[in-house]
C-alpha cells in the first residue's frame, strides 16, 4: 500500500520540473542571441553605410632652410679697452709744521677741516715780535760792521801815505850815509858826523818797517771785520726767514683734512699744525692681472716708452643712477716692487691731471653739452670707479656681441646659406663684446654669425636670414 500511494506524487513532481528546465534554457539562449543580433544589425548598418574611408596619402616634403637672426662680425681697429676697478686716492697729503716757536696769534677761517684752499692762502700767524726785534738788532750789527770796515780802510790809506814818506826819508838817509862815507875817507868830515848819518838811516828804516807791519795788521783786522759782517748778514737773513715763517700759507691747492692747533695756543718748533690734501691732481689705485699687463707691454705706446706702464691713455668712470661721468687720465706708474702676494695682481696708479674737468654721459651713451646741476664737481677720495685703459694691439682683431657666442664657446657662422661651427679662443672680453684675433679665430670681417636659438646645430645645415 505504501508503494502504491507514493507513485502518483513522484510522477507529478517530475512532470512539474521538466517545463522549468526548458524555460531556463530558452532564457539563456535568447539572452545570448539578442546581443548577437544587435551587433549583427550594427555591423550590417555600418557596412551598408560604406565604413570609414582611408586617409589620402601625402608625399614627404624636402626639409626647408632654417630662418635665423644674424649679426655681422666687426673689425676692431682701435685696439682694446681693459676694464678695471679702482678707488680714488689723494695724490699726496702735506702736513704743515711750525718752523718757529711762538704763540698762534691768528688762525684764519680757511684753516678748518673740509675747507678748500688755494696755493698762498694764509692759514696761521705766529706772534712775530721776537723775530722782528732780532731782525732790527742784526741790521744794526751789520751797519756797525760796515762802519768798522770803513775806519780800517781810512787807516790803511793813512798808512800808505806814511809809508811813502818813510821810504823817501830812508832813501835820503842812505844817500847821506854814502856821501859822508866818501868824505870820511878824505877826512873832510868827522867820524861822529858819519855815525849820525848812519843812525838817521836806521831810524828811517825802522819807521818804514813799523808802518809796513801796521799795514799787515790793518789788513788782517779788515778781513776779520768783513767776516764778522758776513756772519751778521747771515744771521740777519736767518732772522728775516724766521720772521717770514711766522706767517704760514698753503703750499698747494687742496682741501684741509685735519687742523690740529687752535688760536692762542703755543706751538714749539716742528709741531704739526694742519694737513692738506693736494687736489691739483688725483690718482686712482687699481690692479692689473698679468694677462692685462702683457697687453700693455705689447701695445704701441709701451714700445715707444720702454717696457713700462707709463703713458697709457685711461678713462675714469663714476656712475650715479643711469648717468656716467668720465675723466681723462693716464696710467702713470706701478705701485710697489711687484705682484701682490694675495691677489697675484700688479698694483698700479692712474693719474688724473685735472680732477675738475669731466664729461657727463646719459644712459644712451651720448655726451651731454652741459654738466647737470647734480654732477660731481671733482673726483673725491674714496670714490669707487671704473678704469678703462685703451691699449693698441698690433694684431688684427674682430669683435662679436656676447649673445653671438654659445655657452659652449661655439660660434655659428652662416656662409653661403649653410652653417659652419667654429670654436675660436677669445682674445679679450668686456661687458659689451668679445674680441678675437682675426688670424687665429677663423672669423672674417663681414661674416654673419647666428644669434638666435638653433636646436641641434650641425655643420652644413641650410640656413636663411629671418625676416625682420
Amino acid at each position: 500500500m505504501d508503494m502504491t500511494s507514493a507513485s502518483p506524487a513522484t510522477n507529478s513532481a517530475a512532470k512539474a520540473t521538466a517545463p522549468s528546465r526548458r524555460e531556463g534554457i530558452a532564457r539563456r539562449f535568447f539572452g545570448w542571441l539578442l546581443p548577437v543580433l544587435i551587433l549583427g544589425l550594427g555591423l550590417g548598418g555600418f557596412v551598408a553605410l560604406g565604413g570609414p574611408k582611408a586617409p589620402p596619402r601625402k608625399d614627404k616634403e624636402p626639409p626647408k632652410a632654417l630662418p635665423v637672426r644674424t649679426v655681422a662680425v666687426q673689425r676692431q681697429d682701435s685696439g682694446i679697452d681693459l676694464e678695471l676697478d679702482g678707488v680714488v686716492v689723494p695724490l699726496r697729503e702735506v702736513t704743515l709744521a711750525a718752523e718757529v716757536a711762538g704763540r698762534v696769534l691768528r688762525k684764519t677761517e680757511d684753516c678748518n677741516e673740509g675747507r678748500i684752499v688755494t696755493k698762498g692762502t694764509v692759514l696761521f700767524e705766529i706772534d712775530p715780535r721776537d723775530y722782528q726785534l732780532d731782525v732790527s738788532r742784526l741790521e744794526r750789527e751789520v751797519a756797525q760792521a760796515g762802519l768798522a770796515i770803513e775806519e780800517v780802510d781810512e787807516e790803511l790809506v793813512q798808512n800808505g801815505t806814511s809809508a811813502d814818506l818813510a821810504r823817501r826819508q830812508l832813501d835820503l838817509a842812505r844817500r847821506e850815509v854814502a856821501r859822508l862815507e866818501g868824505l870820511k875817507a878824505g877826512r873832510i868830515v868827522t867820524e861822529s858826523d858819519a855815525d849820525r848819518a848812519v843812525r838817521d838811516e836806521l831810524t828811517a828804516a825802522n819807521a818804514l818797517t813799523m808802518l809796513e807791519g801796521q799795514k799787515r795788521v790793518l789788513a788782517k783786522r779788515r778781513n776779520r771785520l768783513i767776516e764778522g759782517q758776513s756772519l751778521a748778514e747771515t744771521m740777519l737773513a736767518k732772522a728775516k726767514l724766521d720772521l717770514a715763517r711766522t706767517t704760514i700759507v698753503s703750499p698747494v691747492d687742496g682741501v684741509i683734512v685735519e687742523d690740529k692747533v687752535e688760536q692762542d695756543s703755543f706751538v714749539a718748533k716742528g709741531a704739526p699744525l694742519v694737513t692738506i690734501e693736494d687736489t691739483s691732481a688725483t690718482e686712482v689705485k687699481t690692479s692689473l692681472r698679468m694677462d692685462e699687463v702683457a697687453r700693455v707691454w705689447g701695445s704701441q705706446v709701451a714700445e715707444t716708452t720702454g717696457r713700462g706702464l707709463s703713458e697709457v691713455p685711461a678713462r675714469v668712470v663714476f656712475a650715479i643712477g643711469d648717468r656716467r661721468y668720465e675723466w681723462d687720465g693716464v696710467l702713470s706708474r706701478q705701485e710697489g716692487r711687484g705682484l701682490d702676494e694675495k691677489t697675484r695682481t700688479l698694483p698700479c696708479r692712474v693719474r688724473v691731471p685735472d680732477p675738475t674737468v669731466l664729461r657727463a654721459i646719459d644712459r644712451y651713451g651720448a655726451v651731454l653739452p652741459q654738466l647737470p646741476a647734480d654732477a660731481p664737481r671733482s673726483l673725491l677720495r674714496g670714490m669707487f670707479v671704473e678704469v678703462w685703459l685703451h691699449v693698441d694691439v698690433p694684431a688684427a682683431l674682430v669683435s662679436l656681441p656676447h649673445e653671438a657666442v654659445r655657452p659652449t664657446g661655439d660660434v655659428l657662422v652662416m656662409r653661403d646659406g649653410r652653417l659652419a661651427i667654429l670654436r675660436p679662443r677669445p682674445f679679450h672680453s668686456t661687458d659689451r663684446s668679445i674680441t678675437f684675433s682675426e688670424s687665429d679665430s677663423g672669423l672674417l670681417p663681414g661674416d654673419r654669425v647666428v644669434v638666435s636659438q638653433v636646436s641641434n646645430p650641425r655643420d652644413g645645415m641650410e640656413l636663411t636670414e629671418a625676416e625682420k
